[in-house]
């Protein structure tokens, strides 16, 4: 075992500069076992890291799904039986960036096992560390790099035994990567109802013009984008006398808000494949708002709806058929997370500028979820019948995930959720990659989006108004 520990780390160096604080021997936290195939396993903690049976078999049954030429991003080393089975899965042309941060399992690979052809490969690239920013920063790095190549599309994976022993000195860095393991799950559940939805929607986007029409049309004229969160109940008495000053577009929870308020936005934006999201719409299907949607959205909301219709085309999805000459013609969005993505993306290729969000809280500022004028909270008021008992109920909704704190405008802490939270950054990586484009958050009473400059009140946005006018 000391021969392993000595040759290995001496590889180990050339990945990390925080080898040294690894030292023998194993620490009491590890337990080694002998399995019947003759390979070692260990227990972190009593969590079990590999198989009691056949390490290597069952290695090679998780590499099974990846595919040849694949930028593989791993969390969890273990003791680096599955490392070796995805290398051999992924090809000459892959490449495989795991990352560990639980030292003492780091430190039992070392011992037990010869890590040499690994850490050798110039294909493996391995990330540990102490230090949470250091460490972030180094992930992005390499994430950066491989999402720039022009081979196969990024996979990102998880080792879940060692997963789940990520040291508590990695706050941020878990939660990130908590978010991740979320979004691969969420289109596994909903992935054949967006396939339906996909072939029965194909008609009506292959006669489609697309996206792509709008491009430019409102240059330099400002935006304003609405949702559905809490903060919306502060500026909607004010909308109807400002509407007209922009280029008015909402998200779909809050199309029959604005409607009933008689307020028409210029565009309504819908992504969610699910039979729910038509009750946004049923009431309201010969408005004038002109309907934004993906191939997947809902497809009694694109065949039911009867104003202007324009397909756009999200890059991520893993439903894309169509040619890229087709998705190209027609236009496309890079922008992940919620449909206030997509819209936020759409208003800035239209040439919005500048752009004011509101009801855009990506969290849960007084344990409240939606607006009061939301159809989901109305659905609340129905089930319950005190103000106590609305308000537990919107506090329950948003705690069916793991609650996360983010700062909000005033520095302050403030609940969000994963989902929530995810939200968050991937608006933020709209808005760095548009600094051309300067973005308001109006009457926000959650979370601060960098580089997003908050207005506290209907007020600086009426001086924006007369300064401008």
């Amino acid at each position: 075992m000391s021969h392993f520990f000595k040759d290995n780390m001496k590889l180990l160096e050339k990945h990390s500069s925080c080898t040294k604080h690894l030292t023998e021997p194993l620490p009491s936290s590890i337990k080694v076992q002998n399995t019947p195939s003759g390979d070692n396993t260990v227990r972190l903690k009593n969590i079990l890291i590999h198989s009691m049976y056949d390490p290597v078999k069952e290695g090679q049954s998780f590499a099974e799904k990846v595919t040849t030429g694949s930028q593989v991003c791993l969390y969890g080393f273990g003791l680096g039986y599955h490392v070796d089975a995805l290398l051999e899965k992924i090809g000459p042309n892959g490449f495989l960036l795991a990352i560990e941060l639980n030292p003492d399992l780091l430190l039992a690979a070392m011992t037990l096992r010869n890590q040499s052809k690994i850490l050798l490969d110039k294909r493996f690239h391995i990330i540990y560390g102490l230090n949470e920013e250091i460490v972030s920063i180094e992930i992005t790095k390499y994430m950066e790099k491989m999402q720039s190549t022009k081979t196969k599309d990024l996979e990102v994976i998880f080792h879940s035994p060692s997963f789940k022993c990520i040291p508590s000195s990695f706050p941020k860095l878990t939660n990130s990567l908590e978010v991740l393991l979320l979004q691969r799950r969420f289109p596994a559940v909903l992935g054949d109802l967006e396939k339906d939805n996909y072939i029965l929607n194909k008609e009506i986007v292959g006669a489609n013009s697309g996206i792509k029409i709008l491009h430019s049309k409102h240059e330099g004229k400002p935006g304003l984008l609405v949702s559905a969160g809490p903060s919306l109940d502060d500026i909607l008495p004010y909308l109807k006398q400002v509407d007209k000053n922009f280029i008015l577009a909402c998200v779909d929870t809050a199309f029959p808000i604005l409607s009933r308020e008689g307020i028409d936005p210029d565009y309504v934006f819908s992504l969610d494949p699910q039979d729910d999201s038509f009750q946004y719409f049923r009431d309201f299907l010969e408005s004038s708002a002109k309907l934004i949607f993906t191939p997947s959205a809902n497809t009694k909301v694109v065949h039911c709806y009867k104003g202007e219709k324009f397909v756009v085309f999200r890059k991520m999805s893993s439903q894309l058929t169509e040619e890229e000459s087709v998705i190209n013609s027609k236009g496309s969005t890079q922008s992940g997370g919620s449909v206030s993505c997509l819209a936020l993306d759409a208003l800035i290729q239209f040439g919005c500028n500048p752009i004011f969000l509101t009801g855009q809280d990506l969290s849960f500022p007084s344990d409240r979820i939606y607006s009061s004028f939301s159809n989901n909270n109305k659905e609340m008021i129905d089930r319950l019948d005190s103000s106590r008992m609305l308000k537990e109920n919107h506090k329950s909704e948003s705690m069916k995930q793991k609650t996360v704190n983010v700062k909000n405008i005033i520095g302050k802490n403030v609940a969000t959720n994963q989902a929530m939270y995810s939200y968050l950054r991937a608006i933020e990586e709209i808005v760095s990659v548009n600094p051309q484009i300067k973005i308001y958050n109006l009457c926000s009473h959650g979370a601060q989006i960098d580089k997003v400059i908050p207005l506290g009140s209907a007020n600086e946005l009426m001086k924006f108004l007369t300064y401008h006018s």
